[in-house]
């Protein structure tokens, strides 16, 4: 197995090396885009990937998107179960221009594909196995990541994922977390902390504002003209 394609990012190197992942040894093309790793501290792992994705990982910055999400009306403790609201949060502290859009539908198209090998990065909900791995389990394990980098081989599409809940990157079948994704249907609280009150979108988060289907395309080097907007809650 070649992995020397992977040598000037020592992050996937060593993942690669680790699990001998055959399946991207020499691939087509791919794209990646090195983030700090960051760890989530209670229901924050939305906010916690926006911060990655921003190239803020800090305790400061995910406090003060806790504040300004709190303050509009997005969360009571951190969790982010509305793409809408997500898309304001990375657009608010996004720089000027930035290129960010809600995408709607399967992220297993040549769409996202693009997307992911010319640069840019998808903040996507999804539910979570144990592993941390996409997992199908109605979304009652619902979490977000940030996909910062993409391989193209002659059989797959793969992604290069970070979440809070992990020093490694990780790396999955497009597939595989494009049918999590699609999946998100009811809300379930954790079991560890069930007395906390949650911030649900209208609808639960298969609704219109939900996560159910739904993700951001985030380039902070690609500017884009306009953006879609909405009214402030």
């Amino acid at each position: 197995m070649d992995f020397s394609w992977a040598e000037p990012y020592p992050e996937i190197h060593k993942i690669c090396n680790l699990f001998q992942l055959s399946e991207v040894s020499n691939p087509v093309k791919f794209s990646y885009k090195s983030l700090k790793v960051l760890q989530q501290i209670g229901p924050q792992c939305g906010l916690v990937a926006l911060a990655m994705c921003l190239g803020r990982s800090d305790r400061e910055t995910v406090d003060e998107l806790y504040k300004t999400a709190k303050d509009k009306g997005y969360t009571y403790n951190g969790e982010m179960f509305s793409v809408q609201d997500m898309f304001q949060l990375a657009s608010y502290f996004s720089p000027k221009n930035t290129y960010v859009k809600i995408y709607e539908g399967d992220m297993n198209c040549k769409e996202v594909q693009d997307f992911l090998l010319k640069g840019g990065m998808v903040l996507v909900p999804y539910d979570t196995n144990k592993d941390n791995s996409p997992g199908l389990l109605n979304g009652h394990k619902a979490h977000w990541a940030v996909i910062c980098g993409a391989i193209k081989t002659t059989d797959d599409f793969y992604v290069i994922a970070r979440h809070g809940k992990a020093k490694n990157v990780n790396i999955w079948k497009l597939s595989h977390i494009a049918k999590s994704n699609k999946q998100l249907l009811d809300f379930a609280p954790d079991q560890v902390h069930q007395e906390i009150e949650y911030k649900l979108p209208e609808g639960g988060i298969s609704g219109p504002d939900g996560l159910n289907q739904k993700c951001l395309l985030i380039n902070l080097e690609k500017q884009m003209t306009s953006r879609p907007q909405r009214e402030e809650k």
